[in-house]
């Protein structure tokens, strides 16, 4: 009697686990089948550059602009042929209240004394990256 109890009980597991793997796997091809490839995600689209950036002026080489958000807190990025030198020289010129921070990474941030503008400077291949970001009005 004992064996035969045994012997159903493990008919009853193994049917069990079959049944769970069949509905699990199941599932995961229903949930598979349900992802929805028809939504895009928002890329910024390439445009042509303007002279300033919510009154922060770009490089006059600006090439490659995307701006990201056209509300606060804003940002652009563009890529100009100058050295990371020269385009910290420009924004140094054009804006003396800007105070150069600490190299990151080959990373150069210049911010406002109010922190509410930042320009980081990077290195790329035969030029530079120059990220314009606005965090707020002065």
């Amino acid at each position: 009697m004992i064996s035969g109890l045994r012997n159903n009980m493990s008919k009853f597991l193994l049917s069990n686990t079959i049944l769970g793997a069949a509905v699990f796997g199941m599932s995961g091809l229903a949930l598979a089948d349900t992802i929805d490839t028809t939504n895009t995600i928002d890329a910024p689209t390439t445009q042509s550059c303007p002279a300033t950036f919510f009154d922060v002026s770009l490089m006059s080489n600006a090439r490659q602009c995307q701006q990201f958000d056209d509300s606060l807190p804003a940002s652009m990025v563009y890529f100009t042929k100058q050295k990371p030198d020269d385009v910290i020289a420009f924004y140094q010129n054009a804006y003396p209240q800007f105070v150069r921070k600490t190299p990151v990474n080959q990373r150069t941030m210049l911010a406002s004394t109010d922190d509410s503008i930042r320009i980081v400077v990077s290195p790329d291949n035969m030029g530079t990256q120059v990220d314009v970001l606005i965090i707020s009005k002065e």
